[in-house]
């Protein structure tokens, strides 16, 4: 009869799949090439898996369910082409870890059904060839996502966030060459943040539905095709984009909603575009692009007591403003030669100014407002020509409207004032 000693039974536990009583730990050390692990916990109190690979073609899998008390799984794998996934249901308070430093890294973890705190992280490092990162969380009470990825080729991340409350979402890219982020949030008081730093082709989308949101997407040196989305729909959204140091990037934020707030900021970027929606009341808007050319910002607010600003420096650049309902405010302010600038306002008491600045150079402004009690101001100072004049024009319909426009310097300046 065979009589395995106990050291030979520790070492065999080690490595295969487990299955333990309450206060259980699972733990798997490999070096080598080919390596695959797999973990299963289930019906206990306490898991605890760990799982550490060093070398290449390394495969990890952990399983947790139906726990009374708190799950923990941590996952650290060095080597090319690894692949580690962390399943996680039904528990109290889940905990999930996953660090790759490698080639063509690819993470997911999955956490469902946990009654309490839920913490996922994912962080890659190298990647030459691909790094995919995916955390989904559904139906817990407050939830936590990060994903770090950085030094990668084609870098994928996404985060999901379902049916929970007090939710926040987490991702971090940077030095990259083709990057992907992707935060999707459902429910009330979600926050959600993206930074994307140092890379080509960053691409980074974040959606949610629901009441208190917050999003913040941060886009810096990126050296060409910069894109950034945000979308909320609810109430007291809080919106944010910023791009800077980028060619042909594109921002839009969509919100829906009652007392939102929208920013874009494009500085030192060229040929660059912004676009803010909003519909809703005490809807407020600014997009901010500096020191650039040939950038274009698109602003459309729908509601109540509205207020739209573009700010933009540099030459050949295009700012518009549109806004209907009440007691809107919309203001563009351009300082470089040959910009453009519109506001159009429909209903009543509305305020539309523009204000174009140039040492050289002419300006076209025009401001169109229906509706009674309107204001609108137009001030040129760019040098036009009888080639390349300054043009304003100011459009008012119905009763009690003000207009003025004023013009400096220069030979060629046209201004034409129609109320009616």
């Amino acid at each position: 009869m065979n009589v395995m000693k106990p050291l030979a039974v520790a070492v065999l536990a080690a490595i295969t799949s487990t299955s333990w009583a309450a206060g259980s730990t699972a733990t798997t050390n490999q070096t080598g090439n080919g390596n695959a692990a797999t973990t299963t916990q289930s019906n206990v109190n306490d898991a605890v898996a760990t799982v550490d690979q060093n070398g290449d073609n390394n495969s990890a899998d952990v399983s947790q369910a139906n726990s009374a008390n708190m799950m923990t799984a941590d996952i650290d794998t060095t080597g090319n082409d690894n692949m580690a996934t962390i399943n996680q249901d039904d528990s109290w308070f889940a905990t999930a870890t996953i660090e790759q430093v490698g080639d063509a890294n690819d993470a997911d973890i999955n956490q469902i059904d946990i009654s309490d705190n839920t913490n996922g992280s994912i962080q890659q490092i190298g990647g030459t060839f691909s790094s995919v990162a995916s955390i989904d969380q559904d139906a817990a009470l407050s939830s936590d996502a990060s994903i770090v990825q950085s030094a990668s080729t084609d870098a994928d991340a996404s985060i999901t966030q379902t049916s929970g409350v007090n939710l926040q979402a987490d991702i971090t890219q940077n030095n990259l060459i083709g990057s992907v982020a992707t935060v999707t949030q459902t429910n009330i008081n979600n926050t959600a943040t993206v930074l994307q730093d140092d890379s080509w082709f960053a691409t980074a989308t974040v959606d949610q539905t629901g009441a208190d949101n917050t999003a913040d997407i941060s886009q810096v040196a990126i050296s060409d095709g910069a894109t950034a989305t945000i979308l909320q729909s609810g109430d007291n959204n809080d919106g944010s984009i910023s791009q800077d140091f980028s060619w042909l990037s594109s921002a839009l934020i969509d919100q829906s909603g009652v007392n939102g707030f929208a920013t874009v900021i494009q500085d030192e970027s060229t040929e660059s575009s912004a676009t803010i929606m909003q519909s809703g009341d005490s809807n407020i808007a600014e997009v901010d692009q500096g020191l650039g050319d040939r950038n274009l910002a698109t602003l459309t607010q729908s509601g109540l007591a509205n207020f739209g600003r573009v700010e933009q420096s540099g030459s050949d650049n295009v700012g518009a403003v549109t806004q209907s309902g009440d007691n809107n405010i919309g203001d563009i302010d351009q300082w470089g030669g040959n910009g453009e600038a519109t506001i159009l306002q429909s209903n009543s008491g509305n305020d539309a100014y523009i204000n174009q600045t140039a040492p050289a150079e002419y300006g076209i402004a025009s401001i169109e407002q229906s509706g009674a009690g309107n204001v609108a101001d137009i001030l040129q100072t760019g040098l036009g020509t009888g080639l390349d004049p300054n043009t304003a024009s100011i459009l008012q319909s119905s009763d009690v409207n003000a207009a003025s426009i004023s013009q400096h310097g220069g030979a060629g300046n046209n201004a034409s004032i129609t109320q009616m």
